[in-house]
């Protein structure tokens, strides 16, 4: 078995889903050949047009999420020194972008489903009564808990008898959806990342959504360096435009993306058949009526063996199947953000302990996933 199983190519983590090159080639050489490959040409704004029919909601693009999201804050009003209550699980950008905003991060809890968990959410903001915003996070593609949320959130701008902005990181969610509505569509503005990971990929770039055309056009400004017209800045800004040539892989895989997701979600389903039937992981709940994106594929490993999964991840390593503990450290851990921490997030931490993403993509085959799930109920065993 051990010869037979080194002879196997590595399964990787995530395959980009991207358009054969005979699709996007005329474009390629149209813009190649007359050398308008930046500045808002007509394919960004085909793009925007495009991602705005598909979320039914006013789209920004950006040349990457996490400018998207330091523009984002910065266009709800989040003023340098001001907090911003935000998951500690969630990937860095998250953070780093509150803290380039000037603002100053408050880490939060979250719930079985590793998102925000409205009752911390609650918690803190009964104890603070100078919150600037709070930035949710749709993790690995699972749109969080938005009402309830949103409830809070409420509550909280009556009390304190201002609006406070609710703002979404989601980072890996085009093409989710919760009972119908689009993410893209949730709170005050809510920002994509468009990276070679996510299912909706142009190689490199992000997204701004908003129902509020305002916060949408003063992005358009800050992605200029916040100019007006004629080198006239009258906002904060910076070199945030995505290309041409980006916008052109964009719009190929807008076109295939409702067909994308309807693979990935069958075949998530079977992964998880797999997985129950094969491991003690537990999977990541998520309510009726949601469309997961499934960006990354994560599970929770037993208790039992948390303590031991870089040892798990090694053997499977050694077995060809690329693993990663998405997201471990917790921000709240990071060196960088210590000096923020203020409080313990025992969930959080715990959680963070037991995650362990595994190789998933559009092009995977249920033979390979079936592998996946019996090395990983092997490596329980062996490492329990």
């Amino acid at each position: 078995m051990g010869t037979a199983i080194a002879q196997r190519a590595m399964l990787p983590l995530i395959k980009p889903d991207l358009p054969v090159f005979e699709e996007v080639e005329p474009a390629f050489r149209e813009v190649l050949a007359n050398g308008r490959i930046t500045n808002f040409g007509k394919y960004v704004t085909a793009f925007e047009c495009a991602c705005s029919d598909y979320l039914g909601v006013n789209t920004a693009t950006v040349s990457s999420g996490t400018m998207g999201l330091l523009f984002a804050l910065q266009a709800v009003g989040v003023r340098p020194g001001q907090r911003v209550i935000l998951p500690s699980f969630t990937f860095m950008a998250t953070a780093q972008a509150v803290v380039y905003a000037g603002a100053v991060p408050v880490f939060a809890e979250v719930g079985s489903d590793l998102t925000l968990d409205p009752q911390d959410l609650a918690d803190q903001l009964a104890g603070d009564a100078e919150v600037a915003a709070v930035l949710a996070v749709h993790a690995f593609g699972l749109p969080c808990h938005v009402d309830e949320i949103s409830e809070v959130v409420h509550a909280y701008e009556t009390r304190v008898g201002r609006p406070v902005p609710l703002l979404y990181d989601a980072a890996h969610a085009f093409g989710s959806r919760l009972n119908g509505r689009a993410a893209g569509s949730f709170g005050s503005v809510e920002v994509f990342s468009l990276s070679a990971t996510k299912a909706l990929g142009c190689v490199e770039g992000g997204l701004v959504a908003s129902r509020d055309p305002a916060v949408v056009e003063k992005v358009r400004r800050m992605r200029n360096y916040g100019i007006e017209s004629n080198y006239d800045a009258q906002w904060p800004g910076m070199n945030g435009k995505m290309s041409e040539l980006h916008a052109i892989v964009g719009l190929a895989n807008l076109r295939r993306l409702d067909q994308i997701l309807s693979i990935r979600a069958e075949k998530a389903a079977y992964y998880e058949r797999e997985l129950m039937a094969h491991t003690k992981c537990e999977l990541i709940p998520r309510p009726a009526g949601v469309r997961h994106t499934f960006t990354h594929f994560t599970v929770l490993l037993p208790e039992c063996v948390a303590a031991r999964r870089e040892r798990i991840a090694a053997w499977l390593q050694e077995n060809a199947i690329e693993t990663r503990a998405y997201w471990y450290p917790p921000v709240h851990e990071q060196k960088f953000f210590a000096s923020f921490t203020n409080r313990e997030l025992p969930r959080t931490a715990q959680l963070s302990r037991r995650v362990l993403s595994l190789p998933f993509h559009t092009t995977m085959s249920e033979a390979e996933m079936t592998y996946v799930a019996q090395m990983l109920g092997q490596a329980e065993k062996m490492f329990g």
